[in-house]
């Protein structure tokens, strides 16, 4: 969101920002499909956090990022990861959210998968370049490529660790919640 109006000279700032922040979230797609290990750091701040709500991403601090990763590397193939919004909301002159919504395609563990997914970020102004601050993995579904068809008639659609896993997403999320409260099926 960038309001326009009143100072023009933090107008065009914010406006920058978005534009930077874009392109930083364009970047980490190639960078991970890449696998550009060296330029993984310069995606993060110092002190950045990678969470899941299953637990499978879990590291603080540039280190521990590309440590994370390297392993996630370790059981992929070819991946594709397409960035299809970005939702960027500049909340001052070196820190910013946004909700990017994402789709990959990947060879995990010899299977095709198919990946949809959010990322709740935050974003800061470090040694004057806009890096990832935190990064939260939301799954809408993540399962092989053979189990695709129908999935979206359970909420059961992340199928790549074996057990199926309840979605992130809609259906935990408040909008969702209240619309089926008031829209019964």
């Amino acid at each position: 969101d960038i309001v326009l109006g009143g100072n023009v000279e933090k107008a065009i700032e914010a406006v920058e920002a978005d534009l930077a922040i874009r392109s930083l979230v364009a970047r980490y797609a190639q960078v991970m499909d890449d696998r550009d290990v060296a330029s993984i750091p310069a995606l993060f701040t110092k002190n950045a956090k990678i969470t899941s709500r299953d637990g499978k991403m879990d590291a603080q601090g540039r280190d521990h990022l590309v440590k994370l990763y390297e392993g996630r590397f370790a059981a992929l193939g070819a991946t594709h990861h397409i960035v299809h919004g970005v939702d960027v909301t500049v909340d001052g002159a070196a820190t910013a959210h946004a909700t990017v919504s994402s789709t990959a395609e990947v060879w995990r563990n010899g299977v095709h998968q198919l990946a949809a997914l959010r990322y709740h970020d935050t974003y800061e102004k470090e040694d004057g370049a806009w890096r990832i601050a935190s990064r939260h993995f939301l799954l809408f579904y993540y399962t092989p490529i053979e189990k695709h068809a129908g999935l979206l008639g359970t909420v059961m659609r992340n199928l790549t660790y074996g057990e199926p896993i309840e979605a992130d997403f809609p259906e935990n999320t408040e909008a969702f919640q209240k619309y089926l409260a008031t829209h019964p099926a």
